[in-house]
């Protein structure tokens, strides 16, 4: 039986999307994002893109082999895109990483928003699980140490490099092992569709093989006590996002995480929460 992802909508309940994640490691969630949200995030990452290049300017061959030099990254979606802060606050979203994190955590980070938009001619990306950053965290038998979302902001198709996904692969014994052809999906879906997916689980980019470019937004999550992939402050300054609820401000960074039973502060400021700690209002 050929490998697939099982599709769904949050209209169905987090707790068939979280069915899915537990079985599969990812899914497919239709109607994720609204017509006019999904408007919006286009104009701001299309004005966003505009004049930058394909690439990464990384001395280092690896880097630059699995950013793909034939695709567009960048970050800093927060201070980009004021539709980004309703992504960021989708409660479907958010009730999945709470589900999947806050049992091994007290709070956690956005990991990073990123924009990757594979232009024509783009090749697959190596196959890989997101929880490899932190692998000494990363188990077989473990816990979720990240959750993500990829996001189509136009269709995403198989011939204009639909993520590829290995279902199951986050419920392997051996995490040495390559996915066999067969093993290997991938999450077509509509614009506006996301598909979320475990740290755990096998997935890539896959090849453009079209004249067009492949609009894609990736948003994820990591426990509060492990290092995020986007310096978040640095990405987020204050005034970008002092007006945003304290949810927000504190998975950009500018609130502290809390360890243990609350009593203590992870990421603080003379051992206060960071405004307090800096005075800012």
């Amino acid at each position: 039986m050929a490998a697939s992802l099982r599709e769904t909508t949050f209209a169905n309940g987090v707790e068939d999307v979280l069915s899915a994640l537990d079985a599969d490691g990812g899914v497919v969630v239709h109607e994720f994002l609204s017509p006019d949200l999904l408007d919006r995030l286009r104009a701001d990452m299309q004005r966003a893109a505009s004049g930058r290049e394909f690439g990464s300017a990384s001395a280092n061959d690896q880097i630059r082999n699995f950013w793909g030099d034939k695709t567009m990254r960048f970050t800093r979606l927060a201070t980009r895109s004021d539709a980004f802060f309703d992504v960021l606050t989708h409660e479907g979203f958010l009730a999945v990483a709470d589900n999947l994190l806050l049992p091994n955590c007290g709070s956690y980070w956005m990991n990073t928003g990123q924009m990757m938009i594979l232009a024509p001619g783009q090749p697959a990306q190596a196959l890989h699980r997101d929880g490899e950053n932190w692998s000494r965290v990363l188990s077989p038998h473990g816990f979720e140490v990240t959750i993500s979302c990829m996001f189509a902001l136009e269709d995403f198709t198989t011939a204009n490099g639909a993520t590829h996904v290995v279902p199951g692969s986050h419920r392997w014994d051996d995490y040495s092992r390559q996915a066999r052809p067969s093993e290997i999906t991938q999450a077509v879906m509509p614009a506006g569709s996301g598909m979320i997916y475990t740290g755990r689980v096998i997935h890539g980019g896959g090849a453009n093989t079209t004249d067009a470019w492949r609009w894609g937004m990736h948003l994820s999550f990591v426990l509060g006590w492990l290092a995020p992939e986007e310096a978040l402050p640095l990405a987020a300054p204050w005034d970008a996002v002092r007006a945003q609820p304290q949810r927000v401000q504190q998975l950009l960074g500018w609130r502290s995480t809390t360890i243990g039973g609350g009593n203590a502060h992870l990421w603080s400021v003379d051992y206060e929460d960071v405004p307090d700690g800096l005075g800012l209002d």
